[in-house]
Order: C-alpha cells, then sequence, then structure tokens
C-alpha cells in the first residue's frame, strides 16, 4: 500500500515539474513577444508575430531557402526619413527524427527604391549552411583579409566592383558575421542569430549605415 501511495505521489510529481516547466516556457515567450511590442510602439512601428509569406516575398532570402518550416517571425514593420524598414527574425529546420536541427538568423532591411542588380556578400563560415549561391558568380577581388573572411557574388562584376568600397570593407570587418543582400528596391543585413529587442534601434543604425556606403 504504501508502495502503491508512493508511486501515486511521485507521478504527481513528475507530472507538477512538467506542467511548471511548460508554463515557464510559454511565460518566457509571452514575456519576449511583449518586448518586442514594447519596442515597436517606441518606434512607432508595426508588430507581426509571424509570417510565412516573408520566405518568398524577398529575393535577399533566396539563399536562406533551405529545409523545411520556413518562416519569419518577430517582425517590425515601419517608416523613416530614408524609407521603409522591415527586420525580423527566420528560422528553417533540416534533417528528420533526431537529427532535426533547427536554424536561426535574423535581418534587417531597408527600402532604397533604385533598380539596381543583385549583389550578395557573406562570410565564408556561413556557406556552409547556405550551400551553392546559386545564380550568382563570385566576384574577384585582390587577395586580401576581407576576401578570405567573406565571399562576394553578384549578377553583374562591374556592379560588384562599384559597390563594395573601401569604407563598406572596413564595416563588415568590424562587423564580422554580418551577412549584406543587395537587390532592386532593398538592401538587407542579415546575423546569424536572433534579434534582441533592446538592439533593434542599433540593428536600425547599422543598415542606415550601410545604404549610405553604397554608391545607389
Amino acid at each position: 500500500m504504501d508502495e502503491v501511495l508512493g508511486n501515486i505521489l511521485f507521478s504527481f510529481f513528475i507530472a507538477g515539474i512538467l506542467i511548471l516547466g511548460v508554463s515557464l516556457y510559454f511565460y518566457y515567450h509571452f514575456l519576449i513577444r511583449r518586448a518586442f511590442i514594447e519596442m515597436a510602439r517606441k518606434l512607432g512601428y508595426r508588430y507581426y508575430y509571424r509570417s510565412y509569406a516573408i520566405p518568398q516575398r524577398f529575393s535577399f532570402l533566396s539563399q536562406h531557402r533551405r529545409g523545411r518550416g520556413r518562416y519569419a517571425f518577430n517582425i517590425l514593420v515601419g517608416q523613416e526619413e530614408g524609407g521603409s524598414h522591415m527586420l525580423f527574425d527566420y528560422t528553417f529546420s533540416t534533417g528528420l527524427g533526431a537529427e532535426k536541427k533547427w536554424h536561426y538568423s535574423s535581418f534587417s532591411a531597408m527600402r532604397h527604391g533604385k533598380t539596381c542588380s543583385f549583389l550578395r556578400i557573406y562570410p565564408r563560415s556561413m556557406l556552409e549552411v547556405l550551400g551553392d549561391i546559386v545564380g550568382y558568380d563570385e566576384a574577384i577581388f585582390e587577395d586580401s583579409p576581407f576576401t578570405h573572411r567573406y565571399a562576394v557574388y553578384a549578377t553583374d562584376d562591374s556592379f560588384a566592383q562599384e559597390m563594395v568600397t573601401q569604407p563598406l570593407v572596413d564595416y563588415l570587418m568590424r562587423h564580422p558575421g554580418m551577412s549584406l543582400e543587395v537587390e532592386p528596391y532593398w538592401v538587407a543585413l542579415g546575423a546569424s542569430e536572433r534579434l534582441i529587442p533592446e538592439e533593434i534601434p542599433r540593428r536600425l543604425r547599422q543598415v542606415e549605415k550601410v545604404r549610405a556606403m553604397l554608391p545607389l
């Protein structure tokens, strides 16, 4: 009898631990979501929790369409003097079962409103996740610490040579891990970590600063 009672109490204890864990998980995500909403309100931006359309909307995500379950989340959309801005987290999964792995990144995008060729600048360490860069040729630059750290892809080599100015090279070298996407109407900076609400103003300043470096 004592053994049966002990097993019942132990089962209740395990169930309580599981319920507490699930509750803390949802409460944590509630706090994160509220922080994004408050930051959006402070900036005068609109906040959207999730979007399955964004991976199809932006050409600069074409190289990031790997795996399954692709969607954007923690999306902030707003307007500044320089043009429209959008920030969001992005995720997809690779593998199945026990080998399934979720990959996360984040982007700060700014509409520049000009027609231009396509330019992709990726840290070489990122190429392991991106795989082959389909539809682009790697632009050839003089051997340097920059070319060892970054790979530059473009649909037009002369456009790449024009865009990759020394100020841009210096900026990217000071921000290892940052990727840059330039295409008609939009420029975007990517990072391999998720957005942090308190750092959103800094992410906005970064994309505005890089946009100012581009001779578009």
